[in-house]
């Protein structure tokens, strides 16, 4: 056996024992993860071992960040190579009394296409596997391990995904909430939506124009429900009082034929759009009534989206087979989930509409 199968076979036996004298305590997903590296290296992506390494030790910098050597949960490593490299890394050593150390063959000193003159390699080799003498290897590991962490990090920090392994750290957040009006921190947050779910349809949100289509994609992704957008839906306009009608006071509300309006509402269709879900099962119906989560996130939804200039109400229909009978002392809500006459309903009931709040929210 070599030194480096002997070292591998060692490291796979420690890592399946994470309680053995001389082990610092490690997190649960630290040990499954070094105990598959030690076992099957080759299994594994460079960028993707990282990766999970850094996820595994959330309370320590990201590596690539750390100011001392200490902070890092694992020591990177090249193995002086003379060969086609088989796989992305080398081994994976984990030792009793030692930190953890990661091998790669793809980034380094040494190998056919490394930097240093081949002899080098070929010196460092034989002095491992003749002498057992690790010193010119590991004196290069000390650069090996800051340049692979920094070009992980080089890596890491253009990857959006990666990014969100630390939401508090997440860069791209900012960026892409600043498309759409939450990149700063005072505007994330405000309400039962949060700013998160709002990254997702930056595109639409961040949008100068906005259409019926959008909100209907918004909206019936958010709640995996059927919905239906209703435009110029006929209401009443409430006059304020300088608009109303009063003959002699003022040519902007009494010229007959052009500005007089008698009453103190006009019916408009032009400020108005309905929200239909539905069909829906008696769960989803009963989710979306008045006091629900569900409710306060949709209206959240529309804020954002439609923004405070337009009237709205949601329209729930209810599916036939799903009208419960009516049973007194049940857990029927008169108005909401009661209706008169056995079920099966010759068709969905349709009839209960939710107005939108007039009321701006508090900031």
């Amino acid at each position: 056996m070599t030194a480096d199968e002997e070292d591998q076979a060692l490291g796979a036996a420690d890592a399946a024992d994470a309680t053995l004298p001389g082990l610092p305590a490690l997190p649960a997903a630290a040990v499954e993860l070094f105990t598959a590296l030690a076992a099957e290296p080759y299994h594994f992506d460079f960028w993707q071992a990282l990766r999970r390494i850094e996820c595994a030790f959330p309370e320590r910098p990201r590596l690539g960040e750390s100011s001392r050597l200490a902070e890092d949960p694992v020591r990177l490593s090249q193995p002086p190579f003379v060969i086609f490299p088989p796989a992305t890394l080398a081994g994976f050593e984990f030792r009793r009394v030692r930190p953890p150390r990661l091998q790669s063959y793809g980034f380094g000193l040494f190998g056919p296409h490394g930097p240093l003159p081949l002899h080098l390699t070929e010196y460092a080799r034989e002095r491992i596997r003749n002498q057992h003498d690790h010193t010119f290897s590991r004196f290069a590991d000390i650069f090996h391990h800051r340049l692979m962490a920094l070009f992980y990090r080089a890596w890491a920090n253009a990857q959006p995904a990666v990014s969100m392994d630390r939401p508090e750290q997440d860069r791209f957040a900012l960026y892409v909430g600043s498309l759409c009006g939450y990149g700063d921190e005072s505007l994330r947050n405000r309400d039962v939506l949060g700013h998160r779910p709002r990254l997702h349809f930056a595109g639409l949100l961040g949008a100068p124009a906005r259409h019926p289509d959008g909100l209907r994609a918004i909206l019936a992704d958010h709640l995996g429900l059927p919905v239906r957008i209703e435009e110029h839906v006929g209401h009443w306009l409430e006059l304020p009082p300088a608009g109303q009608c009063r003959l002699g006071e003022s040519p902007a509300t009494g010229g007959l034929g052009t500005t007089a309006c008698i009453g103190a509402r006009v019916w408009d269709r032009q400020h108005k759009f309905r929200i239909v879900l539905g069909p829906l099962t008696l769960a989803d119906y009963e989710r979306l009534l008045p006091g629900g989560i569900s409710l306060q996130r949709l209206r959240a939804w529309v804020r954002s989206y439609a923004g405070d200039e337009f009237a709205w109400d949601v329209q729930l229909i209810l599916s036939r087979p799903e009208v419960p009978a009516l049973r007194l002392g049940g857990t029927t809500r008169l108005g909401w989930t009661s209706w008169l006459g056995a079920p099966p309903l010759q068709r969905d009931p349709d009839d209960l509409r939710l107005q939108a709040p007039r009321e701006r929210p508090a900031a």
